[in-house]
């Protein structure tokens, strides 16, 4: 039992992983020259499809995680149980912010190819 818990902690982990990165590398998502330029409405939907996609997955991912790992400390306890999600929220929330940020601050990308531009 406890082995399932730590497996299904490590795959939500790995989907918090997996929303961190498209988030910081939008560019490798879609294939060069997808868009025209920058300022296309196509990528300005793409750029936040993937932030609202990014931060989602980041922020499940985290909260199942950190649920998964505390729900065998509830001992069956509704209450505990109750408090164990809530936990795992606010640490979903509190790491989808900062991966926000950190996207945020992330230098703009300027492609080369000479097909296009890709987000």
């Amino acid at each position: 039992m406890i082995a399932m818990r730590i497996i299904s902690a490590l795959i939500f982990a790995a989907v918090a992983l997996g929303g961190r990165w498209v988030q910081l590398y939008p560019e490798r998502v879609v294939p060069k020259g997808h868009f025209t330029g920058p300022d296309t409405p196509g990528a300005r939907v793409f750029r936040i499809q993937v932030a609202i996609f990014g931060t989602l997955a980041v922020f499940a991912g985290t909260w199942l995680a950190v649920f998964s790992l505390l729900s065998p400390l509830t001992f069956g306890s509704v209450p505990l149980g109750w408090i164990a999600q809530l936990m795992g929220m606010v640490a979903g929330i509190l790491v989808a912010i900062r991966v926000r940020r950190e996207a945020k601050t992330q230098p703009p990308y300027i492609s080369n190819s000479p097909y296009g531009w890709w987000p």
